[in-house]
Protein backbone atom coordinates (compact mmCIF):
# COMPACT_ATOMS: atom_id res chain seq x y z
CA UNK A 1 0.00 0.00 0.00
CA UNK A 2 1.14 3.53 -0.69
CA UNK A 3 2.62 5.35 2.21
CA UNK A 4 1.62 8.54 4.14
CA UNK A 5 3.38 11.85 3.81
CA UNK A 6 4.74 13.03 6.22
CA UNK A 7 3.57 16.33 6.17
CA UNK A 8 -0.47 16.92 5.51
CA UNK A 9 -1.71 18.13 2.18
CA UNK A 10 -4.59 21.33 1.22
CA UNK A 11 -6.79 17.62 0.82
CA UNK A 12 -6.51 16.46 3.93
CA UNK A 13 -8.07 17.27 7.10
CA UNK A 14 -7.45 16.94 10.68
CA UNK A 15 -10.08 17.13 13.19
CA UNK A 16 -10.15 16.65 17.22
CA UNK A 17 -13.94 15.67 18.45
CA UNK A 18 -14.94 14.14 21.53
CA UNK A 19 -18.29 11.86 21.34
CA UNK A 20 -20.01 9.78 24.05
CA UNK A 21 -20.48 6.91 21.41
CA UNK A 22 -17.43 6.78 20.04
CA UNK A 23 -16.10 6.03 24.01
CA UNK A 24 -18.51 3.81 24.70
CA UNK A 25 -17.43 1.85 21.62
CA UNK A 26 -14.21 1.92 22.20
CA UNK A 27 -14.27 1.01 25.98
CA UNK A 28 -16.77 -1.83 25.11
CA UNK A 29 -14.42 -3.03 23.35
CA UNK A 30 -11.70 -2.99 25.36
CA UNK A 31 -13.38 -4.55 28.12
CA UNK A 32 -14.20 -7.66 25.86
CA UNK A 33 -10.38 -7.59 25.32
CA UNK A 34 -9.25 -6.79 29.26
CA UNK A 35 -10.21 -11.01 29.46
CA UNK A 36 -6.85 -11.91 27.91
CA UNK A 37 -4.79 -8.88 27.20
CA UNK A 38 -2.07 -8.26 29.44
CA UNK A 39 -1.73 -4.37 30.78
CA UNK A 40 -5.58 -3.80 30.71
CA UNK A 41 -6.45 -2.73 34.36
CA UNK A 42 -8.75 -0.49 36.46
CA UNK A 43 -11.91 0.08 35.10
CA UNK A 44 -12.46 -2.53 31.67
CA UNK A 45 -10.95 -5.21 34.57
CA UNK A 46 -13.32 -4.16 37.26
CA UNK A 47 -16.67 -3.88 34.49
CA UNK A 48 -15.90 -7.49 33.57
CA UNK A 49 -16.56 -8.53 37.28
CA UNK A 50 -19.68 -6.52 37.57
CA UNK A 51 -21.41 -7.48 34.76
CA UNK A 52 -24.24 -9.62 34.34
CA UNK A 53 -22.95 -13.14 33.64
CA UNK A 54 -25.24 -13.13 30.12
CA UNK A 55 -24.10 -9.96 29.28
CA UNK A 56 -20.66 -10.17 29.55
CA UNK A 57 -21.31 -13.25 27.51
CA UNK A 58 -22.97 -11.41 24.74
CA UNK A 59 -20.07 -8.55 24.40
CA UNK A 60 -17.33 -11.82 24.01
CA UNK A 61 -19.41 -13.41 21.67
CA UNK A 62 -20.18 -10.17 19.25
CA UNK A 63 -16.93 -9.41 19.53
CA UNK A 64 -15.49 -12.21 18.50
CA UNK A 65 -18.46 -13.52 15.69
CA UNK A 66 -17.80 -15.20 13.79
CA UNK A 67 -14.49 -16.05 13.88
CA UNK A 68 -12.19 -14.29 16.56
CA UNK A 69 -11.68 -10.36 17.00
CA UNK A 70 -13.15 -7.81 16.11
CA UNK A 71 -16.09 -9.52 15.16
CA UNK A 72 -18.79 -8.29 13.95
CA UNK A 73 -19.23 -5.77 16.92
CA UNK A 74 -15.79 -4.34 16.58
CA UNK A 75 -15.81 -4.05 12.88
CA UNK A 76 -19.08 -2.01 13.22
CA UNK A 77 -17.56 0.22 15.37
CA UNK A 78 -15.30 1.13 12.97
CA UNK A 79 -17.44 2.36 10.56
CA UNK A 80 -18.70 5.00 12.69
CA UNK A 81 -15.72 7.32 12.03
CA UNK A 82 -17.63 7.93 8.88
CA UNK A 83 -21.14 8.58 10.14
CA UNK A 84 -21.06 11.62 12.00
CA UNK A 85 -24.78 11.19 12.91
CA UNK A 86 -24.03 8.85 15.33
CA UNK A 87 -21.35 10.52 17.28
CA UNK A 88 -23.79 12.88 19.47
CA UNK A 89 -25.58 10.96 21.92
CA UNK A 90 -25.94 7.03 22.31
CA UNK A 91 -29.86 6.91 21.33
CA UNK A 92 -28.51 8.23 17.90
CA UNK A 93 -25.82 5.25 17.60
CA UNK A 94 -28.14 2.63 18.62
CA UNK A 95 -30.77 4.54 16.03
CA UNK A 96 -27.76 3.82 13.40
CA UNK A 97 -27.56 0.27 14.22
CA UNK A 98 -31.13 -0.52 14.07
CA UNK A 99 -31.48 0.94 10.67
CA UNK A 100 -28.11 -1.07 9.39
CA UNK A 101 -28.59 -3.17 6.12
CA UNK A 102 -29.53 -6.50 6.67
CA UNK A 103 -28.07 -8.09 4.10
CA UNK A 104 -24.23 -7.15 2.78
CA UNK A 105 -25.09 -3.37 2.49
CA UNK A 106 -22.63 -1.26 1.03
CA UNK A 107 -19.08 -0.83 1.36
CA UNK A 108 -17.05 1.18 2.83
CA UNK A 109 -19.26 3.04 4.26
CA UNK A 110 -22.31 1.42 4.73
CA UNK A 111 -22.44 -2.09 5.26
CA UNK A 112 -25.14 -4.71 6.34
CA UNK A 113 -25.29 -6.57 9.11
CA UNK A 114 -24.00 -9.84 6.88
CA UNK A 115 -21.77 -7.83 4.88
CA UNK A 116 -20.11 -7.28 8.62
CA UNK A 117 -19.86 -10.31 9.41
CA UNK A 118 -18.20 -11.77 6.14
CA UNK A 119 -15.37 -8.94 6.93
CA UNK A 120 -14.68 -9.42 10.16
CA UNK A 121 -13.60 -12.40 9.03
CA UNK A 122 -11.87 -11.45 6.19
CA UNK A 123 -9.81 -8.91 7.91
CA UNK A 124 -6.64 -9.68 5.91
CA UNK A 125 -8.06 -7.69 3.18
CA UNK A 126 -9.49 -4.57 2.79
CA UNK A 127 -13.44 -4.47 2.93
CA UNK A 128 -13.47 -2.03 0.35
CA UNK A 129 -11.88 -4.02 -2.55
CA UNK A 130 -13.76 -7.83 -1.49
CA UNK A 131 -16.27 -8.64 -4.14
CA UNK A 132 -19.06 -8.83 -1.89
CA UNK A 133 -21.99 -8.32 -4.60
CA UNK A 134 -23.68 -11.41 -4.27
CA UNK A 135 -24.95 -12.98 -0.77
CA UNK A 136 -24.58 -16.44 -1.85
CA UNK A 137 -21.13 -15.86 -3.14
CA UNK A 138 -20.46 -14.14 0.40
CA UNK A 139 -22.10 -17.25 2.10
CA UNK A 140 -20.00 -19.61 0.35
CA UNK A 141 -16.94 -18.03 1.09
CA UNK A 142 -17.44 -17.70 4.77
CA UNK A 143 -18.82 -21.13 4.93
CA UNK A 144 -14.77 -22.20 2.83
CA UNK A 145 -12.64 -20.12 5.45
CA UNK A 146 -14.86 -21.80 8.46
CA UNK A 147 -14.01 -25.17 7.06
CA UNK A 148 -10.55 -24.26 6.51
CA UNK A 149 -10.12 -23.36 9.65
CA UNK A 150 -11.68 -26.35 11.34
CA UNK A 151 -14.23 -24.64 12.70
CA UNK A 152 -18.09 -25.43 12.98
CA UNK A 153 -19.69 -23.56 9.81
CA UNK A 154 -23.12 -24.96 10.85
CA UNK A 155 -23.01 -23.30 13.85
CA UNK A 156 -21.74 -19.96 12.59
CA UNK A 157 -23.71 -20.30 9.78
CA UNK A 158 -27.03 -20.51 11.86
CA UNK A 159 -26.24 -17.33 13.46
CA UNK A 160 -25.23 -15.17 9.98
CA UNK A 161 -28.24 -16.45 8.24
CA UNK A 162 -30.47 -14.96 10.99
CA UNK A 163 -29.33 -11.12 10.55
CA UNK A 164 -32.33 -9.42 11.79
CA UNK A 165 -32.01 -11.37 15.46
CA UNK A 166 -28.11 -10.46 15.25
CA UNK A 167 -28.75 -6.93 14.55
CA UNK A 168 -31.29 -6.67 17.88
CA UNK A 169 -28.83 -8.25 19.56
CA UNK A 170 -25.99 -5.73 18.69
CA UNK A 171 -28.08 -3.17 19.49
CA UNK A 172 -29.07 -4.32 22.54
CA UNK A 173 -26.11 -4.54 24.02
CA UNK A 174 -24.79 -1.15 23.51
CA UNK A 175 -28.06 -0.27 25.43
CA UNK A 176 -27.59 -2.47 28.22
CA UNK A 177 -23.89 -1.27 28.38
CA UNK A 178 -24.40 2.30 28.72
CA UNK A 179 -27.28 2.02 30.84
CA UNK A 180 -25.82 -0.63 33.26
CA UNK A 181 -22.06 0.53 33.58
CA UNK A 182 -20.99 3.10 30.89
CA UNK A 183 -23.20 5.88 32.26
CA UNK A 184 -22.51 5.84 35.72
CA UNK A 185 -18.83 6.27 34.53
CA UNK A 186 -19.39 9.63 32.24
CA UNK A 187 -19.33 12.38 34.82
CA UNK A 188 -15.65 11.32 35.07
CA UNK A 189 -14.96 10.59 31.56
CA UNK A 190 -16.53 13.27 29.58
CA UNK A 191 -14.58 16.15 31.07
CA UNK A 192 -11.40 14.45 30.52
CA UNK A 193 -12.28 14.25 26.62
CA UNK A 194 -13.64 17.84 26.52
CA UNK A 195 -10.00 19.33 28.11
CA UNK A 196 -7.99 17.00 25.89
CA UNK A 197 -9.96 17.89 22.39
CA UNK A 198 -9.95 21.52 23.90
CA UNK A 199 -5.98 21.42 24.80
CA UNK A 200 -5.40 19.96 20.99
CA UNK A 201 -7.95 21.47 18.90
CA UNK A 202 -5.98 24.49 16.20
CA UNK A 203 -2.37 22.22 16.84
CA UNK A 204 0.05 23.41 15.15
CA UNK A 205 1.49 20.47 14.22
CA UNK A 206 2.16 20.14 10.60
CA UNK A 207 3.32 16.23 10.67
CA UNK A 208 0.25 13.73 10.89
CA UNK A 209 3.31 11.37 11.91
CA UNK A 210 4.66 13.17 14.19
CA UNK A 211 1.09 14.44 16.07
CA UNK A 212 0.22 10.43 16.27
CA UNK A 213 2.81 9.68 17.81
CA UNK A 214 2.47 12.62 20.23
CA UNK A 215 -0.82 11.17 21.10
CA UNK A 216 -0.33 7.54 21.44
CA UNK A 217 3.53 8.30 23.37
CA UNK A 218 4.68 5.66 20.89
CA UNK A 219 7.87 5.69 18.89
CA UNK A 220 5.88 4.84 15.64
CA UNK A 221 2.39 5.11 14.80
CA UNK A 222 -0.68 2.81 13.08
CA UNK A 223 -0.02 5.54 10.32
CA UNK A 224 3.36 4.30 9.68
CA UNK A 225 2.91 0.51 9.44
CA UNK A 226 -0.23 -1.08 10.37
CA UNK A 227 -2.48 1.41 8.25
CA UNK A 228 -0.21 4.10 6.22
CA UNK A 229 -3.16 5.39 4.09
CA UNK A 230 -3.37 8.21 1.82
CA UNK A 231 -6.23 9.94 3.96
CA UNK A 232 -8.38 12.59 3.16
CA UNK A 233 -9.70 12.77 6.88
CA UNK A 234 -8.03 12.11 10.01
CA UNK A 235 -9.98 12.10 12.86
CA UNK A 236 -8.75 12.02 16.51
CA UNK A 237 -10.81 11.09 19.26
CA UNK A 238 -9.47 11.16 23.19
CA UNK A 239 -10.91 7.52 24.67
CA UNK A 240 -10.28 5.63 28.18
CA UNK A 241 -9.22 2.19 29.38
CA UNK A 242 -6.87 0.94 26.09
CA UNK A 243 -3.64 0.64 29.06
CA UNK A 244 -0.46 0.43 26.92
CA UNK A 245 -2.34 -0.11 23.04
CA UNK A 246 -3.87 1.97 20.64
CA UNK A 247 -6.97 1.20 18.79
CA UNK A 248 -7.92 2.93 15.03
CA UNK A 249 -9.82 1.89 12.02
CA UNK A 250 -9.61 3.00 8.67
CA UNK A 251 -13.06 3.86 6.44
CA UNK A 252 -12.22 4.45 2.98
CA UNK A 253 -10.24 7.81 3.03
CA UNK A 254 -11.03 8.08 6.70
CA UNK A 255 -8.39 7.59 9.47
CA UNK A 256 -10.55 7.14 13.22
CA UNK A 257 -7.56 7.14 15.87
CA UNK A 258 -8.20 6.78 19.35
CA UNK A 259 -5.54 8.46 21.64
CA UNK A 260 -5.45 7.80 25.24
CA UNK A 261 -7.01 10.72 27.21
CA UNK A 262 -4.23 12.22 29.39
CA UNK A 263 -3.79 11.97 32.95
CA UNK A 264 -3.40 15.85 33.56
CA UNK A 265 -6.64 16.08 32.21
CA UNK A 266 -8.41 13.44 34.39
CA UNK A 267 -6.52 13.54 37.48
CA UNK A 268 -4.52 16.87 37.60
CA UNK A 269 -1.06 14.82 37.68
CA UNK A 270 1.28 16.86 35.02
CA UNK A 271 1.10 15.00 31.99
CA UNK A 272 5.54 14.02 31.29
CA UNK A 273 5.49 12.76 35.11
CA UNK A 274 2.73 10.96 35.07
CA UNK A 275 3.24 8.91 31.31
CA UNK A 276 6.57 8.40 32.09
CA UNK A 277 5.54 6.39 35.61
CA UNK A 278 2.96 4.63 33.88
CA UNK A 279 4.97 3.63 31.00
CA UNK A 280 8.02 2.30 33.20
CA UNK A 281 5.28 0.57 35.52
CA UNK A 282 4.43 -1.29 32.09
CA UNK A 283 8.06 -1.89 30.87
CA UNK A 284 8.73 -3.52 34.51
CA UNK A 285 5.66 -5.87 33.99
CA UNK A 286 6.64 -7.19 31.06
CA UNK A 287 10.06 -8.06 32.58
CA UNK A 288 8.62 -9.57 35.36
CA UNK A 289 7.52 -12.77 33.07
CA UNK A 290 9.63 -15.55 32.86
CA UNK A 291 8.69 -16.60 28.68
CA UNK A 292 8.74 -13.10 27.79
CA UNK A 293 12.29 -12.86 29.18
CA UNK A 294 12.94 -16.08 27.22
CA UNK A 295 12.11 -14.27 23.84
CA UNK A 296 14.09 -11.38 24.96
CA UNK A 297 16.98 -13.25 25.49
CA UNK A 298 16.45 -14.98 21.90
CA UNK A 299 16.24 -11.28 20.68
CA UNK A 300 19.48 -10.14 21.97
CA UNK A 301 20.89 -12.17 18.46
CA UNK A 302 18.61 -10.40 16.36
CA UNK A 303 15.54 -10.11 14.82
CA UNK A 304 12.87 -13.29 14.41
CA UNK A 305 9.41 -13.28 12.51
CA UNK A 306 6.50 -14.84 15.53
CA UNK A 307 6.91 -18.74 13.89
CA UNK A 308 10.51 -18.63 14.55
CA UNK A 309 9.69 -17.83 17.71
CA UNK A 310 7.49 -20.01 18.45
CA UNK A 311 9.78 -23.05 17.25
CA UNK A 312 12.34 -22.02 19.38
CA UNK A 313 10.52 -21.47 22.23
CA UNK A 314 8.20 -24.58 22.06
CA UNK A 315 5.12 -22.29 22.99
CA UNK A 316 2.16 -22.10 21.61
CA UNK A 317 1.51 -19.35 18.82
CA UNK A 318 -0.74 -18.04 20.41
CA UNK A 319 0.68 -17.06 23.47
CA UNK A 320 3.50 -15.77 21.44
CA UNK A 321 1.50 -13.23 19.52
CA UNK A 322 -0.07 -12.11 23.19
CA UNK A 323 3.41 -11.65 24.43
CA UNK A 324 4.76 -10.13 21.21
CA UNK A 325 1.42 -7.65 21.13
CA UNK A 326 2.03 -6.45 24.85
CA UNK A 327 6.04 -6.11 25.03
CA UNK A 328 5.62 -4.01 21.46
CA UNK A 329 2.57 -2.16 23.23
CA UNK A 330 5.05 -1.13 26.05
CA UNK A 331 7.99 -0.40 24.23
CA UNK A 332 10.31 -3.22 24.63
CA UNK A 333 10.61 -5.02 21.22
CA UNK A 334 10.16 -3.38 17.72
CA UNK A 335 8.20 -4.98 15.02
CA UNK A 336 8.36 -4.13 10.67
CA UNK A 337 6.68 -5.89 8.02
CA UNK A 338 8.33 -7.83 5.35
CA UNK A 339 6.54 -10.02 2.09
CA UNK A 340 3.70 -10.99 4.91
CA UNK A 341 5.65 -11.88 7.76
CA UNK A 342 6.26 -9.91 10.57
CA UNK A 343 9.49 -9.60 12.16
CA UNK A 344 9.94 -8.81 15.58
CA UNK A 345 13.63 -7.25 17.30
CA UNK A 346 14.84 -5.35 20.70
CA UNK A 347 13.79 -1.50 21.04
CA UNK A 348 16.96 -0.43 21.78
CA UNK A 349 16.07 3.02 23.30
CA UNK A 350 14.59 1.03 26.36
CA UNK A 351 17.81 0.25 27.50
CA UNK A 352 18.78 3.62 28.49
CA UNK A 353 14.92 4.22 29.33
CA UNK A 354 15.90 1.22 32.33
CA UNK A 355 18.91 2.36 33.41
CA UNK A 356 17.63 6.11 33.94
CA UNK A 357 14.56 4.67 35.84
CA UNK A 358 17.29 2.55 37.91
CA UNK A 359 18.97 5.73 38.87
CA UNK A 360 16.05 7.29 40.64
CA UNK A 361 15.25 4.58 43.01
CA UNK A 362 19.41 3.60 43.63
CA UNK A 363 21.11 6.36 46.01
CA UNK A 364 24.13 7.07 44.79
CA UNK A 365 24.31 5.03 41.64
CA UNK A 366 26.01 7.15 39.79
CA UNK A 367 29.01 7.90 42.04
CA UNK A 368 28.71 3.55 42.32
CA UNK A 369 29.09 3.46 38.60
CA UNK A 370 32.46 5.43 38.83
CA UNK A 371 30.61 8.96 37.81
CA UNK A 372 32.01 11.74 39.32
CA UNK A 373 29.46 14.27 40.69
CA UNK A 374 29.04 17.94 38.96
CA UNK A 375 32.09 19.62 39.88
CA UNK A 376 33.77 16.86 41.29
CA UNK A 377 37.59 15.27 40.54
CA UNK A 378 37.94 12.97 38.16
Amino acid sequence: MPRLTQTTTPKQTVEFVVSVPLDLMNALYFIHLAADAEGIDGWPKQVRTEMDPALLSETDFLYTFPKGQPGVMGTMGDRLFAHRETWQDVDSLVRFVRQLPLGIGEWPERPGIQGLAFCSIHSLFDCGDLDISSLEDVRGALRDILQKEGLNDAAVLAVYDRPEELRERMARLIERFYEEHYRHDLPQRLPCMERSVAAHRGSSEPDVIQLARKLTGRQTSCLEDVCPGPYDELIFAPSLDMGPYTSCAEVGKIHGLFYPCESEYADGVPQEEAEQTRRMARVYKALSDEQRLRILHLLRDGEMYAQEIVERTGLNQSVISRHLTFMSAVGLVRSRRQNNMKFFSINPSVSEELRRALELFVPGSAEAAGTPRQGGGS
